[in-house]
Protein backbone atom coordinates (compact mmCIF):
# COMPACT_ATOMS: atom_id res chain seq x y z
CA UNK A 1 0.00 0.00 0.00
CA UNK A 2 1.85 3.05 -1.30
CA UNK A 3 -0.77 5.60 -0.28
CA UNK A 4 -3.89 5.96 1.84
CA UNK A 5 -6.90 6.37 -0.47
CA UNK A 6 -10.67 6.44 -0.18
CA UNK A 7 -10.78 2.70 -0.93
CA UNK A 8 -8.80 2.07 2.26
CA UNK A 9 -11.04 4.50 4.14
CA UNK A 10 -14.03 2.27 3.39
CA UNK A 11 -12.34 -0.52 5.39
CA UNK A 12 -12.05 1.82 8.39
CA UNK A 13 -15.81 2.38 8.18
CA UNK A 14 -16.36 -1.37 8.29
CA UNK A 15 -13.93 -1.77 11.21
CA UNK A 16 -15.77 0.76 13.39
CA UNK A 17 -19.38 0.20 12.39
CA UNK A 18 -20.00 -3.54 12.57
CA UNK A 19 -19.02 -5.16 15.84
CA UNK A 20 -20.94 -3.25 18.56
CA UNK A 21 -24.45 -3.94 17.32
CA UNK A 22 -23.66 -7.56 16.51
CA UNK A 23 -22.17 -8.26 19.95
CA UNK A 24 -24.67 -6.70 22.36
CA UNK A 25 -27.96 -5.94 20.53
CA UNK A 26 -29.88 -6.48 23.77
CA UNK A 27 -29.46 -2.81 24.79
CA UNK A 28 -31.74 -1.66 21.96
CA UNK A 29 -33.82 -4.81 21.34
CA UNK A 30 -35.38 -4.55 24.81
CA UNK A 31 -36.82 -1.20 23.71
CA UNK A 32 -37.65 -1.99 20.08
CA UNK A 33 -39.20 -5.41 20.65
CA UNK A 34 -40.19 -7.43 17.61
CA UNK A 35 -39.99 -4.28 15.49
CA UNK A 36 -36.27 -3.80 16.23
CA UNK A 37 -35.37 -4.93 12.72
CA UNK A 38 -37.49 -2.05 11.36
CA UNK A 39 -35.73 0.34 13.77
CA UNK A 40 -32.38 -0.83 12.39
CA UNK A 41 -33.52 -0.15 8.81
CA UNK A 42 -34.74 3.35 9.70
CA UNK A 43 -31.56 4.14 11.67
CA UNK A 44 -29.47 2.87 8.75
CA UNK A 45 -31.08 5.33 6.33
CA UNK A 46 -30.59 8.19 8.81
CA UNK A 47 -26.94 7.24 9.38
CA UNK A 48 -26.34 7.00 5.63
CA UNK A 49 -27.78 10.49 5.11
CA UNK A 50 -25.68 11.84 8.00
CA UNK A 51 -22.33 10.56 6.73
CA UNK A 52 -23.01 11.51 3.12
CA UNK A 53 -23.92 15.01 4.36
CA UNK A 54 -20.68 15.29 6.38
CA UNK A 55 -18.50 14.09 3.52
CA UNK A 56 -20.33 16.30 1.00
CA UNK A 57 -19.51 19.37 3.09
CA UNK A 58 -15.84 18.36 3.25
CA UNK A 59 -15.70 17.81 -0.50
CA UNK A 60 -17.68 20.92 -1.43
CA UNK A 61 -15.40 23.30 0.50
CA UNK A 62 -12.25 21.19 0.05
CA UNK A 63 -11.59 21.05 3.81
CA UNK A 64 -10.92 17.58 5.14
CA UNK A 65 -9.23 18.30 8.47
CA UNK A 66 -11.51 17.37 11.36
CA UNK A 67 -9.65 19.70 13.73
CA UNK A 68 -9.63 22.59 11.25
CA UNK A 69 -13.39 22.41 10.74
CA UNK A 70 -14.07 22.44 14.49
CA UNK A 71 -11.71 25.37 15.15
CA UNK A 72 -12.90 27.44 12.18
CA UNK A 73 -16.48 26.90 13.30
CA UNK A 74 -16.22 27.31 17.07
CA UNK A 75 -12.97 29.16 17.60
CA UNK A 76 -9.74 27.71 18.95
CA UNK A 77 -10.67 27.29 22.63
CA UNK A 78 -14.23 26.03 22.17
CA UNK A 79 -13.25 23.96 19.13
CA UNK A 80 -10.44 22.22 21.00
CA UNK A 81 -12.79 21.66 23.95
CA UNK A 82 -15.25 19.77 21.74
CA UNK A 83 -12.43 17.84 20.11
CA UNK A 84 -11.27 16.76 23.57
CA UNK A 85 -14.83 15.59 24.29
CA UNK A 86 -14.61 13.63 21.04
CA UNK A 87 -11.33 12.12 22.25
CA UNK A 88 -12.87 11.18 25.60
CA UNK A 89 -15.58 9.32 23.69
CA UNK A 90 -12.81 7.57 21.77
CA UNK A 91 -11.34 6.53 25.11
CA UNK A 92 -14.74 5.16 26.13
CA UNK A 93 -14.67 3.21 22.87
CA UNK A 94 -11.37 1.62 23.90
CA UNK A 95 -12.95 0.53 27.19
CA UNK A 96 -16.02 -0.74 25.33
CA UNK A 97 -13.86 -2.80 22.95
CA UNK A 98 -11.64 -4.37 25.60
CA UNK A 99 -14.38 -5.07 28.15
CA UNK A 100 -16.85 -6.45 25.56
CA UNK A 101 -14.26 -8.84 24.16
CA UNK A 102 -13.17 -10.07 27.59
CA UNK A 103 -16.68 -10.47 29.02
CA UNK A 104 -18.24 -12.07 25.93
CA UNK A 105 -15.47 -14.67 25.68
CA UNK A 106 -15.57 -15.35 29.43
CA UNK A 107 -19.37 -15.58 29.60
CA UNK A 108 -20.02 -17.77 26.58
CA UNK A 109 -16.82 -19.52 25.60
CA UNK A 110 -14.13 -19.93 28.26
CA UNK A 111 -15.78 -19.69 31.67
CA UNK A 112 -12.70 -20.70 33.62
CA UNK A 113 -10.46 -18.11 31.96
CA UNK A 114 -10.46 -14.88 34.05
CA UNK A 115 -11.16 -11.45 32.59
CA UNK A 116 -7.69 -10.13 33.39
CA UNK A 117 -6.16 -12.84 31.22
CA UNK A 118 -8.33 -11.95 28.22
CA UNK A 119 -7.50 -8.27 28.66
CA UNK A 120 -3.75 -8.85 28.73
CA UNK A 121 -3.83 -10.80 25.47
CA UNK A 122 -6.15 -8.22 23.91
CA UNK A 123 -4.53 -4.90 24.89
CA UNK A 124 -0.80 -5.72 24.99
CA UNK A 125 -0.36 -7.23 21.47
CA UNK A 126 -2.22 -4.31 19.86
CA UNK A 127 0.34 -1.84 21.26
CA UNK A 128 2.84 -3.09 18.69
CA UNK A 129 0.57 -2.16 15.76
CA UNK A 130 -0.49 1.14 17.33
CA UNK A 131 3.15 2.23 17.60
CA UNK A 132 3.61 1.73 13.85
CA UNK A 133 2.48 4.23 11.24
CA UNK A 134 -0.89 4.44 9.53
CA UNK A 135 0.15 1.90 6.89
CA UNK A 136 0.28 -0.83 9.55
CA UNK A 137 -3.14 0.17 10.92
CA UNK A 138 -4.75 0.11 7.48
CA UNK A 139 -3.07 -3.16 6.47
CA UNK A 140 -4.20 -4.99 9.62
CA UNK A 141 -7.70 -3.52 9.21
CA UNK A 142 -8.02 -4.66 5.60
CA UNK A 143 -6.87 -8.21 6.33
CA UNK A 144 -9.13 -8.41 9.39
CA UNK A 145 -12.22 -7.15 7.57
CA UNK A 146 -11.79 -9.65 4.72
CA UNK A 147 -11.57 -12.54 7.19
CA UNK A 148 -14.53 -11.23 9.24
CA UNK A 149 -16.69 -10.92 6.12
CA UNK A 150 -15.82 -14.44 4.97
CA UNK A 151 -16.71 -15.74 8.44
CA UNK A 152 -19.99 -13.81 8.34
CA UNK A 153 -20.98 -15.27 4.98
CA UNK A 154 -20.23 -18.80 6.19
CA UNK A 155 -22.12 -18.17 9.41
CA UNK A 156 -25.22 -16.93 7.55
CA UNK A 157 -25.25 -20.09 5.45
CA UNK A 158 -24.75 -22.40 8.44
CA UNK A 159 -27.49 -20.80 10.57
CA UNK A 160 -30.09 -20.28 7.84
CA UNK A 161 -31.98 -23.52 8.51
CA UNK A 162 -32.50 -22.52 12.16
CA UNK A 163 -34.29 -19.27 11.29
CA UNK A 164 -38.07 -18.91 11.25
CA UNK A 165 -38.92 -15.62 9.60
CA UNK A 166 -42.57 -15.73 10.64
CA UNK A 167 -41.28 -14.67 14.10
CA UNK A 168 -40.68 -11.19 12.66
CA UNK A 169 -44.45 -10.65 12.41
CA UNK A 170 -46.88 -9.18 13.20
CA UNK A 171 -45.34 -5.72 13.29
CA UNK A 172 -46.73 -2.89 15.42
CA UNK A 173 -49.57 -5.07 16.67
CA UNK A 174 -49.89 -2.65 19.61
CA UNK A 175 -49.09 0.48 17.62
CA UNK A 176 -45.91 2.54 17.54
CA UNK A 177 -44.54 2.84 21.07
CA UNK A 178 -41.96 5.09 22.71
CA UNK A 179 -39.48 2.26 23.07
CA UNK A 180 -39.27 2.03 19.29
CA UNK A 181 -37.81 5.56 19.11
CA UNK A 182 -35.44 4.86 22.00
CA UNK A 183 -34.24 1.84 20.04
CA UNK A 184 -33.60 4.01 16.96
CA UNK A 185 -31.68 6.53 19.08
CA UNK A 186 -29.42 3.83 20.57
CA UNK A 187 -28.82 2.24 17.18
CA UNK A 188 -27.89 5.65 15.76
CA UNK A 189 -25.51 6.10 18.67
CA UNK A 190 -23.78 2.81 17.89
CA UNK A 191 -23.69 3.70 14.19
CA UNK A 192 -22.06 6.92 15.38
CA UNK A 193 -18.90 4.90 16.03
CA UNK A 194 -18.20 5.31 12.32
CA UNK A 195 -17.34 8.96 13.14
CA UNK A 196 -14.16 7.55 14.72
CA UNK A 197 -12.84 7.55 11.15
CA UNK A 198 -13.30 11.32 10.63
CA UNK A 199 -9.79 12.27 11.89
CA UNK A 200 -8.35 9.91 9.25
CA UNK A 201 -9.85 11.83 6.32
CA UNK A 202 -7.12 14.50 6.41
CA UNK A 203 -4.55 11.74 5.81
CA UNK A 204 -6.10 10.62 2.52
CA UNK A 205 -4.10 11.15 -0.66
CA UNK A 206 -7.07 10.92 -3.00
CA UNK A 207 -10.48 12.53 -2.42
CA UNK A 208 -11.98 12.02 -5.87
CA UNK A 209 -14.19 9.04 -4.97
CA UNK A 210 -14.42 9.47 -1.20
CA UNK A 211 -18.24 9.68 -1.15
CA UNK A 212 -18.66 6.74 -3.53
CA UNK A 213 -16.32 4.42 -1.61
CA UNK A 214 -17.66 5.56 1.76
CA UNK A 215 -21.24 4.84 0.67
CA UNK A 216 -20.20 1.35 -0.43
CA UNK A 217 -18.64 0.76 3.00
CA UNK A 218 -21.69 2.14 4.80
CA UNK A 219 -24.13 0.02 2.78
CA UNK A 220 -22.11 -3.12 3.60
CA UNK A 221 -22.23 -2.21 7.31
CA UNK A 222 -25.97 -1.54 7.24
CA UNK A 223 -26.90 -4.74 5.41
CA UNK A 224 -24.76 -6.78 7.82
CA UNK A 225 -26.53 -5.24 10.83
CA UNK A 226 -30.00 -5.70 9.34
CA UNK A 227 -29.27 -9.34 8.47
CA UNK A 228 -27.82 -9.94 11.95
CA UNK A 229 -30.81 -8.51 13.85
CA UNK A 230 -33.33 -10.23 11.58
CA UNK A 231 -31.43 -13.49 12.10
CA UNK A 232 -31.45 -13.16 15.91
CA UNK A 233 -35.18 -12.48 16.09
CA UNK A 234 -35.97 -15.18 13.52
CA UNK A 235 -33.89 -17.72 15.45
CA UNK A 236 -34.96 -17.11 19.05
CA UNK A 237 -38.08 -14.91 19.02
CA UNK A 238 -37.66 -11.47 20.56
CA UNK A 239 -38.72 -12.39 24.10
CA UNK A 240 -36.20 -15.21 24.36
CA UNK A 241 -33.47 -13.18 22.59
CA UNK A 242 -33.84 -10.37 25.14
CA UNK A 243 -32.85 -12.76 27.93
CA UNK A 244 -29.43 -13.30 26.32
CA UNK A 245 -26.41 -11.10 26.85
CA UNK A 246 -24.73 -12.12 23.59
CA UNK A 247 -27.30 -13.80 21.33
CA UNK A 248 -24.98 -14.15 18.32
CA UNK A 249 -22.67 -16.38 20.36
CA UNK A 250 -25.57 -18.60 21.40
CA UNK A 251 -27.07 -18.62 17.91
CA UNK A 252 -23.99 -20.31 16.47
CA UNK A 253 -24.04 -23.07 19.10
CA UNK A 254 -27.00 -24.58 17.25
CA UNK A 255 -24.87 -25.33 14.21
CA UNK A 256 -24.17 -29.07 13.98
CA UNK A 257 -23.67 -31.54 11.15
CA UNK A 258 -23.71 -35.34 11.31
CA UNK A 259 -24.43 -35.01 15.06
CA UNK A 260 -20.80 -34.36 15.98
CA UNK A 261 -19.42 -31.54 13.81
CA UNK A 262 -19.95 -28.30 15.75
CA UNK A 263 -17.92 -25.37 14.48
CA UNK A 264 -20.21 -22.33 14.42
CA UNK A 265 -18.38 -20.83 17.41
CA UNK A 266 -15.17 -20.68 15.38
CA UNK A 267 -16.70 -18.20 12.95
CA UNK A 268 -18.36 -16.01 15.54
CA UNK A 269 -15.20 -15.93 17.65
CA UNK A 270 -13.31 -14.66 14.61
CA UNK A 271 -16.02 -12.06 14.00
CA UNK A 272 -16.26 -10.80 17.56
CA UNK A 273 -12.63 -11.01 18.71
CA UNK A 274 -11.34 -9.79 15.35
CA UNK A 275 -13.98 -7.06 15.18
CA UNK A 276 -13.13 -5.69 18.63
CA UNK A 277 -9.41 -5.74 17.87
CA UNK A 278 -9.96 -3.67 14.74
CA UNK A 279 -12.28 -1.17 16.43
CA UNK A 280 -9.83 -0.78 19.31
CA UNK A 281 -6.91 -0.30 16.94
CA UNK A 282 -8.63 2.30 14.74
CA UNK A 283 -9.95 4.20 17.80
CA UNK A 284 -6.58 4.29 19.58
CA UNK A 285 -4.77 5.53 16.48
CA UNK A 286 -7.45 8.22 16.04
CA UNK A 287 -6.61 9.45 19.56
CA UNK A 288 -2.94 9.66 18.58
CA UNK A 289 -3.78 11.57 15.39
CA UNK A 290 -5.81 14.13 17.32
CA UNK A 291 -3.20 14.36 20.10
CA UNK A 292 -0.60 15.17 17.47
CA UNK A 293 -2.80 17.97 16.08
CA UNK A 294 -4.12 19.50 19.31
CA UNK A 295 -1.34 18.98 21.83
CA UNK A 296 1.49 18.96 19.24
CA UNK A 297 2.79 15.66 20.63
CA UNK A 298 6.06 14.41 19.20
CA UNK A 299 6.93 10.74 18.63
CA UNK A 300 8.24 10.17 22.17
CA UNK A 301 5.12 11.73 23.74
CA UNK A 302 2.88 9.62 21.50
CA UNK A 303 4.67 6.49 22.73
CA UNK A 304 4.06 7.53 26.34
CA UNK A 305 0.43 8.20 25.47
CA UNK A 306 0.12 4.71 24.00
CA UNK A 307 1.48 2.97 27.09
CA UNK A 308 -0.32 5.14 29.65
CA UNK A 309 -3.58 4.91 27.71
CA UNK A 310 -3.28 1.12 27.50
CA UNK A 311 -2.79 0.84 31.26
CA UNK A 312 -5.80 3.08 31.96
CA UNK A 313 -7.95 1.09 29.53
CA UNK A 314 -6.87 -2.17 31.18
CA UNK A 315 -7.81 -0.94 34.68
CA UNK A 316 -11.18 0.51 33.62
CA UNK A 317 -12.06 -2.49 31.43
CA UNK A 318 -11.22 -5.01 34.14
CA UNK A 319 -13.44 -3.20 36.66
CA UNK A 320 -16.36 -2.98 34.21
CA UNK A 321 -16.03 -6.37 32.47
CA UNK A 322 -16.17 -8.50 35.63
CA UNK A 323 -19.72 -7.29 36.43
CA UNK A 324 -22.19 -8.15 33.65
CA UNK A 325 -24.91 -5.76 34.89
CA UNK A 326 -22.43 -2.88 35.18
CA UNK A 327 -21.06 -3.68 31.75
CA UNK A 328 -24.46 -3.48 30.05
CA UNK A 329 -25.26 -0.25 31.89
CA UNK A 330 -22.00 1.08 30.47
CA UNK A 331 -22.99 -0.08 26.96
CA UNK A 332 -26.34 1.71 27.28
CA UNK A 333 -24.72 4.95 28.47
CA UNK A 334 -22.05 4.61 25.80
CA UNK A 335 -24.69 4.50 23.04
CA UNK A 336 -26.14 7.83 24.20
CA UNK A 337 -22.69 9.42 24.58
CA UNK A 338 -21.87 8.33 21.02
CA UNK A 339 -25.16 9.76 19.79
CA UNK A 340 -24.20 13.15 21.26
CA UNK A 341 -20.44 13.35 20.56
CA UNK A 342 -20.26 11.28 17.37
CA UNK A 343 -23.52 12.31 15.68
CA UNK A 344 -25.35 15.36 17.06
CA UNK A 345 -22.35 17.63 17.81
CA UNK A 346 -20.55 16.87 14.49
CA UNK A 347 -23.84 17.45 12.66
CA UNK A 348 -24.22 20.88 14.28
CA UNK A 349 -20.56 21.82 13.80
CA UNK A 350 -20.42 20.79 10.14
CA UNK A 351 -23.73 22.57 9.43
CA UNK A 352 -22.46 25.81 10.98
CA UNK A 353 -19.18 25.40 9.09
CA UNK A 354 -21.04 24.99 5.79
CA UNK A 355 -23.14 28.06 6.56
CA UNK A 356 -20.05 30.14 7.34
CA UNK A 357 -18.25 29.00 4.20
CA UNK A 358 -21.30 29.69 2.05
CA UNK A 359 -21.58 33.18 3.48
CA UNK A 360 -17.84 33.78 3.01
CA UNK A 361 -17.93 32.62 -0.61
CA UNK A 362 -20.96 34.77 -1.37
CA UNK A 363 -19.16 37.82 0.04
CA UNK A 364 -16.09 37.10 -2.09
CA UNK A 365 -18.14 36.61 -5.25
CA UNK A 366 -20.22 39.68 -4.42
Amino acid sequence: MDKFTSKHYAFLILATGIVSMKTYPKIFMIHGGRETWIAVIIASFIALAFYVYILSICKKYNVYSFQKIYIQTLGEKLGNTFIILFMLTLFMTLIESASAEANSMHTNMLLETPHWYFLIFFIVPIIYTIRKDIVAVISVTMIGIVLIMLAGINLSILTYKYKHFELLFPIFSHGVHGGFFISIAKILGLYGSISITLPYIAKLKDYKNIIKHSVIGLIIVFQMEIVAIVGIIATFNIDFANTMSYPKLLQTQQVTYFRFLEFGELYVMLQIVGGWILKYLVSFYAILLLSKEIFKFKKKQLIYTTYIGSVLVYIASYYIAKDLALLFNFFSIYSYVCLINFVIIPLIVFTIFASKMKKKNSQISG
